[in-house]
């Protein structure tokens, strides 16, 4: 089971900056649905990957397989999913995102998340975010955004 507040105290506490976006933001915008990971897209800037990279080495992070992160596997342009001690956690780059990481921080809304602040996608964006990727999934994640806010921005 994943221990959402604890990824993002971590995340916090290391000082990563980050957007949360996926299921939890979904959840966010009223939207009854299950989740097994925290999806977030991260600032590109090099001291925030070094922030991640150090929490990643303090976590132990491995890949969901449980093989070891390659050394080169935390870059801006990269993405890439990881098991915690804590559970499962996308980090996603502006470039996957296809949004930059300072326009979605600047219409985020930090909300509470398992009892810790996080700045969470707003709107516009998570529906965007769905959009593009267009998978299955993220088709009946916008139908229950339109069932819960009629009419969808953009």
């Amino acid at each position: 089971m994943t221990d959402f507040g604890r990824i993002l105290k971590d995340l916090n506490a290391a000082g990563v900056r980050y957007v949360v976006i996926g299921g939890i933001a979904l959840i966010r915008h009223g939207v009854v649905r299950a989740t097994r990971d925290v999806d977030v897209v991260h600032d590109p800037d090099p001291a925030n990957l070094e922030a991640i990279r150090s929490l990643v080495t303090e976590w132990g992070a491995t890949r969901p397989d449980g093989s070891p992160l390659a050394g080169d596997s935390l870059s801006a342009g990269r993405s890439i999913h990881m098991s915690t001690p804590f559970g499962e956690l996308d980090l996603l780059s502006e470039q996957v995102a296809s949004v930059s990481f300072a326009d979605l921080l600047g219409r985020s809304e930090v909300c509470r998340v398992g009892g810790v602040e996080a700045p969470i996608c707003s709107l516009a964006d998570l529906v965007a975010l769905k959009r593009a990727a267009g998978r299955d999934r993220d088709l009946a994640d916008l139908s229950d955004l339109k069932a819960t806010h009629g009419e969808l921005p953009g």
